[in-house]
C-alpha cells in the first residue's frame, strides 16, 4: 500500500531499519540452511529459493517543481527446481512473485482498493521466472533454450536488468581464461509478423596477476530488430556496444561499464564503482551513473529500474548509489542502499526531475 508522507522518509526508514536489524539478528541466529536442497538420493534434483523483505522510501521532484513522497514495504519470493538427469542434459525451473518487468517485488497489501462498495482482494502475481534446458554434449560448450538468465557479463545493470530473464537461444563457449557468450532473445512474438528480437554477443577474459589481484575484461554488443506499427525502427538506438572491466583484490574492487548506442545524439552511458570489504561481514559500495536518453538497449527498456525513468524506459539521468552490506549468517544478509539522481535532458514526459530513494533489504535463501 502506498502511503503519502511529508519529508520524513529517511527518518522513518532509518528507524525501521535499525529496529528490523536488531530483531532479525536475534531471531535468525548464527546459521541457515546451505544453498539448494537435494530432493533425491543421487542429488540430481535440487530445490532452491530465496525471499527478500524490502522497506523503501522515495522522494521525487517533478519537472514542474512539484514534490511527492512515497513509503512502501515490499516482498519478493522465488522458488525453483534444478535437475540433471544425465551428464549431457539439465534443466531449471523457477517461479517468482512480481507482474512487472524488471521488478519481481510485490508491494505489501491485503486489498488493492478500499471503496464505499467494499474491498477488492489483492491480486499478487506468481509467474514463470526461469524455464530452461541446457545441453553440454560438446566439450567446453553449453547450449541453452528457454526463459533463461542472460549469459552476458557486466559490472552493473545498465546493459540488462538481472531480474529480466529473456526467452532466448543461448550459447556459452569456455576456452581457458576466455569465454564467448551469444544469445538470440525474442523480445516480442508478433504472430504473423512484426516480431521483435535481439542478437547479443560478447567475449570475456578472466585472468590475474602474480600478486594475487584478478581482472576481468569484456567487450560485446547487441543488434535489435524491432519495428513500430508504421514500419519504422521502434527505438532511437537499434544497435549498441559495451566494454566492461573489473580489478579485484582480497578487499577492494573497482569496475566500469561503458555503453554506446547508434542514435544520433544522447547515446552514451557509463557507470563506475568501487567496493571495499571492510570485514568478513561488512562491505561498502559506491557507484556513479551517467546514462543518456538513448544509450541502452530499447532506449532503456531492459536496464535497471531504481533510478527515475521516462516510462517505459529508465534512461536519461545522472546520479550515484551508496550501499552498506552486512552478512548476518550463511545465506542471510542485510543491505541499505541510497540512490540520488537528476535527469540530464528535461522535457521528456512522465520523468521526474530529481529523485532520491533509500532501501533496506533483508535477503534469505536456501
Amino acid at each position: 500500500m502506498i502511503k503519502e508522507t511529508n519529508n520524513m522518509s529517511a527518518i522513518w526508514l532509518g528507524g525501521l531499519g535499525l529496529a528490523s536489524a536488531m530483531v532479525l539478528l536475534s531471531a535468525v541466529g548464527t546459521g541457515t540452511a546451505d544453498a539448494a536442497v537435494a530432493l533425491d538420493t543421487d542429488g540430481k534434483v535440487k530445490m532452491f529459493g530465496d525471499m527478500r523483505f524490502r522497506a523503501e522510501a522515495d522522494n521525487s521532484t517533478k519537472q514542474d517543481g512539484t514534490d511527492r513522497d512515497r513509503n512502501r514495504l515490499r516482498l519478493r519470493a522465488r522458488l525453483g527446481v534444478s535437475f540433471t538427469p544425465n551428464d549431457i542434459w539439465s534443466g531449471r525451473i523457477r517461479l517468482s512473485t512480481g507482474s512487472t518487468q524488471g521488478s519481481p517485488h510485490e508491494t505489501m497489501q491485503t486489498v488493492n482498493d478500499v471503496t464505499e462498495g467494499g474491498n477488492v482482494p489483492s491480486t499478487d502475481f506468481i509467474g514463470l521466472d526461469t524455464a530452461l534446458i541446457a545441453y553440454k554434449g560438446v566439450e567446453n560448450l553449453t547450449l541453452v533454450v528457454g526463459k533463461t538468465p542472460l549469459n552476458f557479463w557486466q559490472t552493473a545493470e545498465i546493459w540488462w536488468d538481472k531480474d529480466d530473464n529473456p526467452e532466448a537461444l543461448a550459447a556459452v563457449y569456455q576456452a581457458g581464461p576466455v569465454t564467448l557468450n551469444g544469445a538470440y532473445a525474442i523480445i516480442k512474438e508478433g504472430g504473423w509478423g512484426n516480431d521483435w528480437s535481439a542478437l547479443l554477443y560478447q567475449a570475456v577474459l578472466n585472468n590475474g596477476f602474480a600478486n594475487g589481484m584478478k581482472y576481468t575484461l569484456a567487450a560485446g554488443g547487441a543488434s535489435l530488430t524491432a519495428e513500430d506499427s508504421a514500419g519504422n525502427d521502434a527505438f532511437n538506438s537499434m544497435s549498441h556496444w559495451i566494454v566492461s572491466g573489473q580489478l579485484k583484490s582480497s578487499a577492494w574492487l573497482t569496475a566500469f561499464d561503458y555503453v554506446q548506442g547508434d542514435a544520433d545524439e544522447e547515446n552514451t552511458a557509463y557507470v563506475v564503482q568501487v567496493r571495499y570489504q571492510a570485514t568478513d561481514t561488512i562491505g561498502l559500495r559506491a557507484y556513479f551513473y551517467h546514462v543518456e536518453t538513448y544509450a541502452t538497449l530499447g532506449d532503456g527498456l531492459f536496464t535497471q529500474d531504481n533510478f527515475p525513468s521516462a516510462q517505459p524506459s529508465a534512461d536519461n539521468f545522472e546520479g550515484y548509489r551508496l550501499q552498506l552490506d552486512y552478512k548476518i549468517a550463511n545465506n542471510t544478509n542485510l543491505d541499505i542502499r541510497y540512490f540520488d539522481s537528476e535527469i540530464i535532458t528535461k522535457g521528456i514526459d512522465n520523468q521526474d526531475s530529481k529523485r532520491s530513494r533509500i532501501q533496506l533489504n533483508l535477503n534469505v535463501k536456501f
